[in-house]
């Protein structure tokens, strides 16, 4: 053993402090374990003493004693820095390395993208210019109103201000006087066409009568061709006439206005009782460009009188209705001004080829022609004798009567107030029914008068329509009709009418419509 190596010695021997002056030698293990021994402290001598560490005074505690103060502006620093990150993660958000679907568990599972990630940049930074605009906005409107002063008042506007009017008050005044005319008439008429009611001329002549507010004026349209059929029916109305006369721009035309125009000044009948509005066209069809029903509504405006009978020019007053409702004006105004009228039978010759016409004056000569069959009674779209107006009950009747078998097509010549009564509606070229459906199903009643009519001479070409205007006409008034029976059942239901008598009208003639259309809208009818 002594001839061994001492190198393989010296590699074997390991040192360990020991209180004995003889040195161990101890093997390595071959392998090196990891030990949880802590290290044994070394003894000290028994002539060495230990001392006891001395303690810190509890009145600086240690923690407060080794505290480092940060600089106040490493801390502003530090602010900036948050929020010019929070920037930059608002414009360029950064994602995980791995794509999103590649999370796993070994990741701590799938993270959820934040919102604005998935939003492009310039949507992020439009959303930050409004936020930083809402903010200064905000700002902007608060700081004015807590230290704006307060608005002062123009010097005219003191404590002794008074109101002026801008205008002499001894003046008619209407904002209308600033409108030119053919706007004026556009606004009145909003449904017809402009250029027609721009060429609109109220009171081309007016007659030098003022008539009494109570009367009735006859309302009724012409045109040069029939000229002679106003100046026919001035005479036998001998009243009020409010005319709408429809001419062309050409100079033919204009030498026939200057015509009528002498014919008028000649006619004293004329010139004293009939106002004359002239509508003047560039070509088109008249039925185009001013329907009928609008002719109507603008003679019935621009009456002078309370009261208004509307009929073709080609019709003849022949009895006095003028002198019967003055007689009895306090019962007919009680029902013109509830919203009922007063029909007068028209009658007709079944023979339009006749060259002269024999016009009766009085009831009992009409019933000998009736009888004779030389004249008849007619209801539009009626044969003769036949209709609502019912001629065996006016033959036998001494007083007024109402019309039991009322139809959606009917269209009387009738007395009318010209306020109550709603206008004519202006889609139809030529249905004088449809001025009146409106009236029956709010619940105005037709009265017919029992000793007056009126007598229907042939009708002039140039009134005539055309086959498929009809057609057309027919169709759009059916649907007409079914609009007017929702809407007034809809207004009397709202009104609390419907179960009384104002709603007898629309419940009878709209029932089969108001059950398919009006379901669920109104109450059921009975």
């Amino acid at each position: 053993m002594a001839d061994s190596n001492p190198s393989s010695l010296d590699q074997s021997r390991s040192t360990s402090v020991t209180n004995s002056s003889r040195t161990t030698h101890q093997r390595k293990p071959s392998f090196s374990i990891s030990s949880n021994l802590y290290a044994i402290p070394e003894k000290s001598s028994p002539s060495v003493t230990q001392q006891p560490p001395q303690q810190q005074p509890p009145s600086t505690p240690e923690k407060y004693a080794t505290t480092t103060r940060i600089p106040h502006s490493a801390t502003w620093r530090r602010y900036l820095d948050r929020i010019a990150g929070r920037f930059d993660s608002l414009f360029n958000p950064s994602g995980p390395l791995l794509p999103h679907d590649k999370h796993g568990g070994a990741f701590g599972g799938t993270q959820k993208r934040f919102w604005l990630a998935s939003l492009s940049q310039p949507v992020r930074f439009l959303l930050l210019f409004y936020v930083v605009f809402s903010v200064f906005f905000t700002i902007n409107h608060t700081w004015n109103w807590f230290f704006s002063p307060s608005v002062q008042l123009d010097e005219r506007f003191g404590d002794h201000w008074k109101p002026e009017r801008t205008y002499d008050a001894d003046q008619t005044y209407s904002v209308l006087d600033n409108m030119t005319h053919g706007l004026q008439m556009s606004k009145l008429f909003s449904k017809s066409f402009y250029d027609a009611t721009k060429a609109t001329d109220p009171f081309w002549l007016k007659g030098d009568q003022v008539p009494e507010s109570g009367d009735i004026t006859l309302v009724t349209a012409v045109t040069p061709g029939t000229w002679n059929e106003l100046e026919r029916l001035a005479g036998y109305w001998k009243g009020p006439i409010s005319a709408v006369l429809h001419a062309s721009k050409d100079d033919d035309d204009m030498t026939t206005l200057s015509t009528i125009r002498e014919s008028y000044n000649r006619n004293q009948e004329v010139a004293s009782w009939v106002d004359v509005h002239l509508v003047r066209h560039a070509g088109p069809p008249i039925s185009v460009l001013l329907p009928r029903n609008a002719e109507r509504n603008l003679a019935r405006l621009l009456a002078r009188t309370e009261y208004i009978v509307e009929l073709s020019s080609n019709i003849v007053p022949a009895t006095n209705v003028r002198r019967t409702f003055n007689t009895n004006r306090k019962i007919f105004e009680a029902l013109l001004k509830g919203g009922d009228m007063l029909v007068v039978p028209t009658f007709g010759f079944p023979d339009h080829d006749m060259s002269q016409y024999t016009i009766p004056y009085h009831k009992s000569r009409l019933l000998e022609l009736v009888d004779e069959q030389q004249m008849g009674l007619t209801d539009r779209h009626w044969d003769m004798n036949e209709g609502p107006t019912n001629l065996v009950r006016w033959r036998d009747s001494p007083t007024l009567y109402s019309v039991e078998n009322y139809h959606y097509d009917y269209e009387p010549i009738v007395v009318e107030s010209k306020r109550v009564q709603p206008w004519c509606t202006e889609r139809f070229l030529d249905r004088r029914s449809a001025c009146f459906l409106s009236s029956y199903l709010a619940g105005g009643e037709f009265w017919v008068l029992p000793d007056d009519f009126m007598v229907r001479l042939p009708e002039s070409k140039e009134y005539i329509m055309p086959d498929l205007d009809h057609v057309v006409e027919n169709r759009l008034y059916a649907k007409f009709y079914w609009e007017q029976c929702v809407h007034h059942a809809r207004q009397l239901d709202a009104l609390g009418l419907w179960k009384g008598p104002r709603s007898e009208h629309v419940r009878k003639q709209c029932s089969r419509v108001i059950q398919n259309w009006g379901k669920g809208l109104i109450g059921r009818p009975e």
